[in-house]
Parts: structure tokens; C-alpha cells; sequence
């Protein structure tokens, strides 16, 4: 199957045109097919990440590593209800290029362990940065890595980038979630209900925590209850097939049996019954988009920034990949964009596409 990737180049650095002939001429030369990973239930590699403060004790994290230890890191970081097993056909072709690829179970996620405790984007952040200076030796000594990542594992990477240029040479964007700021009629709202809030009397203020109360305990049940119906098996290959609309058979029973293991907390890395709580602090916390707005992270930026979108994404449509960008060069950020023909999870519908996209952004930071 021929993948035609469409490129558009956004870059802010003299010669331009120069530079976008080379990332797409290098973006053609895909690499030979080598096999994907393997699903499997044992433990990948493990580490302890100790440096969260709200959690009860040190955190096992469950990461796949692949290449030569002494390669340039590259780090892939997985979307919502996934794992590092969703790069099964990424980390080794990357690797087999001469790379140190590195894909992590976020906590709460995979094979990582399951708190119950405040999710909050800025958990998997602080995670990912710790790996990378622990595992992956970068800080020291200016090893830097590029991070990837797929859906809110995006909205992780940009953050990680846009934190800790330090650790980061580069960053790629696979449609990644998050919210923008708000319009001006937005902002305009947003502030009149703050002023009514705050000019509430006592017994309003007691009658809207009891309400919010109520509220919360109506969107733990659901999630429960939302929980124990997608984490069937049928289910899942459904909503997975509904986002990979190009080649839906790619959504397969192993990804489907990568999905099911940790929901159904089989290696018991949550406490006693507690995957529906963690499911619950996990939405309730992260599914208005994160604790920044993704275009003041990209204004951050200081690193180079790879879009490479799934056009046919039904969930973080191409609109918001146009906003990244839009964003991206009204900040002057370093960007250029790959097309890909596929949906929400590009990197395993498309995978060819995808890794020659990743190789091509990889030798260009390479060659600087």
C-alpha cells in the first residue's frame, strides 16, 4: 500500500524553501518493513519514578527500550487508554536507524502503576523529564531527546518541550489533544461567570456545593459504569476501527488484548477495585483539555515542532492541527507538518508514513 504524505512547510529560518526540499525528500525514503513488537503481559523494563508528591509511594513505570544504548534518544509517549504497545510498529524501525527509542506506560495507564490520586497533565510531564534524565541520561552532558507523542500523550510531549528544553531537541505532535484559548466572546463569558461566583451570598455558595456535590457523584457512576461497558473487548475494537477509518483492520486483537490487560488490572498495579476510581480522577481531571491551553505551550516552545497528523482523525480533527500550526508560526516556532492518511492513531494505522515522517525530522535535527 503506497501512503502519500502531503507536506506542507512552515519553517521560520533563512533559506526555507532549501530546508523544505530536503525534510521532504528525506520524508520519501521510507524505510524497510521490519516487525512490529510482540504483545505480551510480562512486565517490559521497569522503573521507579519517586519524584510525585502526591503519590503514597515510588510508582513502577513500564517502558519498552530498543536500539543502541549510546543512539540518539527518542522517546514515543502513548494517547488516552493506551500503552507503549501502541508503537509496536514504530519502535523498531526507529531503532533498526540507530536510535535509543524508548515507549512508556504513563501512570494510571499500560503497565505502569495506578494510583489513587489527582491526575493532572503535569503528573505525566514531571514523569516523562524524570525518565529521561534517570533512563535515558539525557541533561547531562547536552544528550537531549525528541519526544513523540500520540493524542493527550502529545499534549504530554509539547508540555515535557515547552518545559524542559534542556532535555528536548525536538518535538512531534501526533494529534495531539488539548484545548486553545478561549475567543474573545469566550474569555467575555468566562469572566462574567467568575464575577457572578464571586459575588455569591453564603446560602447560594451552600446551595452550589451541594449541587456540584451531587453533580460529582453522578459522573463517578457514570464513569464507572462507562468504564465496565468500554473496557469489553467488542467494544473496544469498535471505537478503535471508528478511529482508524483508512485501514480499520489495523486495529487488531492484539492492540485490543494491550488495552484489556491493564483495565482489568490483572498485574494488580492498582489498589483493590480501585481501576474504576483511577478511570474517574483520570477524565474528570483531563477531559476539558489539560492545565494550559495548548497554544500558550506552543509559544514556549524552543525547540523545533513536527505536526504529523492523521487528516482523518474524527476526534482531533485537522482544524486543530491548522491551529498548531497557526499558532506555532504566529509564535515564531520552528514547524513544518506531515499529512498522513489516517485517523486519530496515525503511528499504527500508518505506520510507514509515520516513521519516515519521524526519520526525516530526526536526521534534519541530526544534520544542525
Amino acid at each position: 500500500m503506497i501512503i502519500l504524505l502531503l507536506l506542507s512547510s512552515s519553517f521560520h529560518a533563512p533559506r526555507a524553501s532549501v530546508r523544505d526540499k530536503f525534510f521532504k525528500a528525506m520524508v520519501a525514503t521510507a524505510a524497510p518493513p521490519i516487525e512490529p513488537l510482540v504483545w505480551r503481559e510480562e512486565p517490559d523494563t521497569t522503573w521507579l519514578f519517586d519524584k510525585w508528591p502526591d503519590a503514597p509511594q515510588p510508582l513502577t513505570v513500564n517502558y519498552i527500550a530498543a536500539g543502541p544504548e549510546e543512539g540518539p534518544p527518542i522517546l514515543l509517549i502513548h494517547g488516552f487508554g493506551a500503552s507503549g504497545f501502541h508503537w509496536r510498529r514504530n519502535v523498531n524501525p526507529l531503532a533498526a536507524a540507530g536510535y535509543r527509542v524508548y515507549a512508556i506506560d504513563l501512570i494510571g495507564f499500560g503497565k505502569s502503576s495506578k494510583p489513587v490520586i489527582d491526575y493532572d497533565s503535569r503528573l505525566w510531564r514531571e514523569q516523562c523529564a524524570c525518565f529521561l534524565r534517570e533512563c535515558a541520561s539525557c541533561g547531562a552532558g547536552g544528550r537531549r531527546a525528541i519526544v513523540a507523542g500520540n493524542s493527550i500523550g502529545g499534549y504530554a510531549a509539547l508540555s515535557l518541550a515547552a518545559e524542559y528544553p534542556d532535555l528536548v531537541r525536538g518535538v512531534a505532535s501526533l494529534n495531539g489533544a488539548g484545548r486553545f484559548s478561549p475567543s474573545p466572546e469566550e474569555a467575555q463569558a468566562i469572566k462574567m461567570e467568575e464575577e457572578r461566583l464571586a459575588a455569591r451570598g453564603a446560602v447560594q455558595i451552600a446551595i452550589d456545593d451541594t449541587v456540584a456535590s451531587v453533580l460529582a457523584a453522578a459522573q463517578r457512576a457514570v464513569a464507572y459504569v462507562g468504564l465496565f461497558v468500554t473496557k469489553q473487548p467488542l467494544r473496544i475494537k469498535q471505537v478503535l476501527q471508528q478511529v482508524y477509518p483508512i485501514r480499520p483492520e489495523a486495529a487488531d486483537d492484539e492492540l485490543v488484548a494491550s488495552i484489556v490487560y491493564p483495565a482489568e488490572d490483572a498485574p494488580g498495579l492498582a489498589p483493590p477495585n480501585g481501576v474504576p476510581e483511577v478511570f474517574y480522577r483520570i477524565v474528570s481531571r483531563n477531559a476539558r483539555g489539560g492545565a494550559f491551553p495548548v497554544d500558550e505551550i506552543i509559544g514556549q516552545l524552543k525547540v523545533p515542532l513536527l505536526l504529523l497528523w492523521g487528516e482523518y482523525d474524527p476526534w482531533v480533527t485537522r482544524a486543530y492541527g491548522d491551529a498548531a500550526q497557526a499558532a506555532a508560526k504566529r509564535f515564531g516556532v520552528d514547524v513544518r507538518r506531515v499529512s498522513v492518511d489516517a485517523g486519530h492513531c496515525p503511528q499504527d494505522e500508518a505506520p510507514e508514513a509515520v516513521n519516515a515522517g519521524l526519520l526525516a525530522f530526526a536526521r534534519e535535527l541530526d544534520a544542525k
